[in-house]
């Protein structure tokens, strides 16, 4: 079977951590070239990936013209998502995209609009829909395990904006970022509402800052943070039930914790992400009558074995995609959710999405 050669656009901490590590599980595909505007990311992940020089662009136009891949996969600053993949999708290829996937809703509706037109896919990277806990999660739900939904709680709260030293990185710039955690995670949290079945009415939003000053990356100037370290969502679902969403990445006293807990008329479930460890609990039957959680074992055929995003793209791309995978739909309907959220908080009413969403 010929390998699907992929092109890294970004070689940052997301791309290192999560997407490279993916794609060399697979053994059927390959990474074949990279592009990044930072010289020493550049040397640092060609040299890891034991590339070419000529494999190494500083360019995505010339990754895009070199015909060293058949797909590109986008990691880079949200300010540049949709100008990158517009490119790709018009240079022919079909592209994988960190989530927001745009800056806002009528950039990624042109998105949309473009995967369409050329006929090839856009995937979206929100990485939560990919983890065995929360697919047996959502498997539970459709198949009526909690009967009627009732509420969705969910919290997405860590401690990376109070990283001793951190800077102002393009994360805490409202130009390059769009908001800061409402889209970084909130985009993450929204897709998982979605995910579990429901779909946005309206939201109400509340953000602030926290660490309101940062010193430049380059320099020993300090300047103003302009995206949101905290974010509180209501939302009101169009099946009439509510959901509560809280962000934040300035919790002193939480490393890196995500929750979700779906309530219903027979029980409920609960994930939990801790640090790196993952449970799964259920209230239902017997149980909720003494308010019982019990750790549910995950089904073999749930099991992942751990970053099978990079496996969900390429499988989309041999014909087969998972029925989990996130495409460009979705990643529209959890941007609309984003810039409804923003627009809350600036205005100080709740929004309705039919606001945004133009028939």
């Amino acid at each position: 079977m010929k390998k699907i050669r992929i092109g890294l656009i970004g070689t940052g901490g997301i791309c290192r951590g999560a997407h490279i590590p993916g794609y060399l599980k697979c053994d059927d595909c390959e990474i074949t070239a990279i592009c990044d505007i930072d010289h020493e990311k550049l040397k640092s992940v060609g040299d890891y990936l034991n590339l070419p020089e000529d494999a190494r662009f500083t360019d995505y136009k010339e990754l895009l013209a070199s015909h060293k891949a058949d797909a590109v996969d986008i990691c880079t600053s949200n300010d540049v998502h949709v100008k990158i993949a517009l490119a790709a999708l018009d240079a022919g290829y079909p592209v994988s995209v960190e989530k927001p996937i745009g800056m806002n809703f009528e950039e990624s509706l042109a998105l949309e609009k473009k995967s369409r037109e050329t006929d090839l896919p856009v995937f979206v990277c929100f990485s939560w829909r990919y983890r065995e806990h929360p697919r047996y999660m959502k498997y539970l739900i459709d198949q009526g395990e909690l009967g009627e939904l009732y509420h969705i709680y969910i919290n997405c709260v860590k401690d990376s904006g109070l990283w001793k030293g951190r800077r102002l990185e393009w994360r805490f710039q409202e130009e390059r970022a769009g908001t800061g955690v409402l889209c970084d995670l909130g985009s993450h949290m929204f897709d998982m509402i979605r995910f579990f079945g429901e779909e946005f009415e309206n939201v109400y939003c509340d953000r602030g800052i926290i660490v309101k000053r940062r010193q430049k990356l380059d320099s020993d100037e300090w300047a103003d943070v302009t995206t949101d370290d905290w974010a509180n969502v209501v939302c009101r679902l169009k099946s009439g039930i509510g959901a509560d969403v809280r962000i934040s990445r300035t919790v002193s006293t939480e490393k890196d914790t995500i929750e979700f807990y779906v309530i219903g008329s027979k029980g409920a479930l609960r994930f939990i992400y801790e640090n790196g460890k993952q449970r799964l609990l259920r209230c239902t039957g017997e149980d909720i009558s003494t308010n019982s959680f019990k750790e549910v074992v995950i089904p073999d055929e749930f099991k992942t074995g751990g970053q099978i995003q990079s496996r969900s793209f390429i499988d989309l791309l041999r014909g087969h995609p998972d029925a989990y995978a996130a495409a460009i739909s979705e990643g529209i309907y959890s941007q609309v959710a984003v810039d409804a959220a923003k627009l809350s908080s600036e205005t100080g009413r709740a929004v309705k999405i039919s606001e945004l969403i133009k028939n």
